[in-house]
């Protein structure tokens, strides 16, 4: 661990204004700031910190938020957060600063730091530069891979690469960044677990990486909706590829393994992984043995209408609505749902309490919201903290963290891990 690292960075007098709907897609939201103390603005983090990935200096576990070093006010554009869950999960950050670089900090085994170093037991527990990247215009974290949108609509990654995550053409490790092959006029991006996804700004989305459980969602549908689910094809995929079908999206959001596109009429399509109901399409089923539900090609998220923003967890998923409310499904075993129970949802419910609801972020089996006063809640799985309520103990409902400040913009949760981070 390299406690001190940092390197100074020079910013512009003004700092351009965030972007929220492609921010809050991406599980990163970025909203304008009243006016609040310097403490206010800081960035904050709290859960899971075997790797650093709370940017404070050290490896403790935190329950409430703790400052990361260095990192606060107008020079944050937006905020990312990566990892793998698990006792010893790893986990690393990233923040966009107004200047157009990006900050990088945690576990660094695979170059997720994207600083040209790399080690298995390379961390760095407070923030420093991504090597030689400027004009970012959104940034995306998945397990051990990152993405960075330039405002030139191009995508450069840096991480793992054994499934083709990075996009390069090669399952070659990268601890610089590197060019996403053949992608242009690109608008938003998101990385899931060993996988990522872009938004196109003619409305269609490309993905590449790993294909195990049809994340990519590009394999084409049966003829008869009663013939048998395809396996998913390719099994990896080194450059982008378009995923059929989908031609009017304005917003994406990866998972662990499945994907979410929120489509301009306000209703949503799901692929991938759907052991738990994350995809939302009614047919996730307990039988033993298991049934192949997975679906290698988009589905429609059913009884869902009028979205705003997506958020993906392991195996859940989150949608903020036009009247500020929130619905969620899949996964509930630790109550990340919302709805007061610990019960699978095949299909979304509303989360029970949450209202004024401007932006939301979700980890492994955990959720965070910002409401419109800039306040924020969570709820879920809390086993390391990441709800930041002091405890830990999963909560089944919304409960309140940062209530003091009043001043939050921004949250982020890796959809593999088990921290949080806010400003």
């Amino acid at each position: 661990m390299h406690p001190l690292h940092r390197k100074l960075r020079a910013l512009p007098a003004t700092a351009a204004p965030a972007l929220v709907a492609s921010l809050a897609l991406l599980g990163s939201v970025a909203l304008p700031t009243s006016a609040a103390s310097a403490y206010d603005l800081r960035l904050r983090a709290w859960g899971l910190n075997t790797s650093g990935q709370l940017g404070d200096g050290t490896k403790t576990q935190r329950l409430t938020p703790t400052s990361v070093v260095g990192l606060s006010g107008a020079e944050l554009n937006s905020v990312a957060a990566g990892g793998t869950g698990g006792s010893a999960g790893s986990g690393f950050g990233l923040a966009l600063l107004a200047n157009g670089t990006v900050e990088a900090w945690g576990k660094n085994d695979k170059g997720q730091l994207g600083n040209g170093a790399t080690s298995t037991t390379d961390e760095w527990a407070v923030p420093g530069l991504v090597a030689g990247l400027g004009g970012v215009d959104a940034i995306a974290a998945g397990g051990s891979h990152a993405l960075a949108l330039l405002k030139d609509g191009t995508v450069m990654s840096w991480g793992l690469n054994d499934k083709g995550q990075l996009g390069d053409g090669t399952t070659t490790n990268a601890s610089l960044p590197v060019t996403v092959a053949g992608l242009a006029d690109v608008k938003a991006i998101a990385a899931g677990d060993t996988f990522s996804m872009a938004l196109l700004k003619d409305g269609t989305v490309k993905t590449w990486g790993n294909n195990d459980k049809g994340q990519l969602g590009v394999t084409p549908r049966p003829a008869s909706s009663t013939a048998t689910v395809p396996n998913p094809t390719p099994a990896t995929r080194t450059t982008a590829v378009q995923v059929p079908e989908l031609t009017t999206v304005k917003g994406i959001t990866a998972g662990a393994s499945h994907a979410l596109a929120l489509l301009a009429d306000g209703t949503v399509m799901s692929w991938g992984l759907n052991d738990k109901g994350q995809l939302g399409d009614d047919t996730a089923t307990t039988t033993t043995p298991a049934v192949n539900n997975n679906k290698p090609y988009p589905v429609q998220v059913l009884e869902l209408t009028n979205v705003t923003a997506l958020a993906a967890g392991a195996t859940h998923s989150v949608a903020l609505l036009q009247d500020r409310t929130l619905r969620a499904w899949g996964n509930n075993a630790n109550g990340q749902v919302g709805d007061g129970t610990t019960t699978q949802r095949n299909t979304s419910v509303p989360v029970l309490g949450a209202a004024g609801v401007v932006g939301i972020a979700s980890g492994a089996g955990h959720n965070l919201a910002v409401l419109g006063d800039g306040t924020v809640q969570s709820w879920g799985l809390n086993d390391k903290g990441q709800l930041g309520d002091g405890t830990t103990t999963q909560r089944l409902t919304p409960v309140q963290v940062l209530a003091k400040s009043g001043s939050v913009a921004m949250v982020a949760a890796p959809s593999s891990g088990s921290f949080s981070l806010a400003r």
